[in-house]
């Protein structure tokens, strides 16, 4: 999977609703791609004719903020959740969960910088016990500038694993990074499972089967 990495430009502007944020994750890819006019000829490539490559200008650059990339952190792809009080015991886990996707978008914040939408998803799994129900999910987002970490919240959500598939969905937006430009420039977000193992996995009722009398 390839991340988008977007700039911004003057006042230009990247945004995308929470919604469609979520609905970005749901798509099997994340990159993007960039089309070459008709008026493109490699013969002129290859005769010169094409205009040089100018230097960046220090100061434009300077004031140029950039969407940051977003990358899972190693070792917090995947979550065991075990049964009450038998954390670590591998023949106790009820289920897995696993983060799948990551997207980011950027919008220019009021008075300067970027805001950062952080989209998270991922699936839950059922251990071998095949166990049912519903199961909480703990998701960090952290902003990282090197050694320092500039913004960490921890987000929980929901999903309910049932029969016939033993599996289930989940998802996160958070929306609560702001940057200034020379942040911008310097940090990755990283995302990730932030729990211990005892989180979640409350097991679910059986149904009654209404009898007969």
């Amino acid at each position: 999977m390839s991340l988008r990495h977007k700039t911004m430009s003057g006042r230009a502007r990247i945004s995308i609703a929470p919604a469609a944020l979520l609905a970005v994750l749901a798509l099997a890819g994340c990159g993007t791609s960039d089309s070459i006019g008709s008026s493109f000829s490699p013969m002129k490539a290859l005769s010169g004719t094409l205009n040089q490559p100018k230097e960046v200008d220090p100061a434009l650059f300077a004031a140029t903020p950039v969407c940051p990339e977003a990358l899972v952190r190693e070792g917090t792809e995947f979550m065991p959740i075990f049964e009450a009080g038998k954390g670590g015991n591998l023949d106790a886990v009820r289920f897995q969960a696993a983060v799948q996707r990551v997207a980011r978008d950027c919008e220019e914040a009021p008075g300067g910088g970027i805001k950062v939408r952080v989209g998270v998803a991922g699936r839950v799994l059922s251990g071998k016990s095949a166990a049912t129900g519903t199961v909480t999910i703990p998701v960090r987002v952290a902003v990282t500038a090197g050694d320092k970490v500039l913004y960490s919240r921890l987000t929980t959500t929901q999903a309910t694993v049932q029969a016939p598939d033993y599996s289930a969905l989940f998802s996160i937006v958070d929306e609560g990074i702001t940057l200034s430009v020379q942040e911008s420039q310097a940090v990755t977000i990283y995302v990730g499972l932030d729990g211990k193992g005892e989180v979640g996995g409350k097991p679910k009722k059986p149904a009654r089967v209404p009898t007969k009398g």
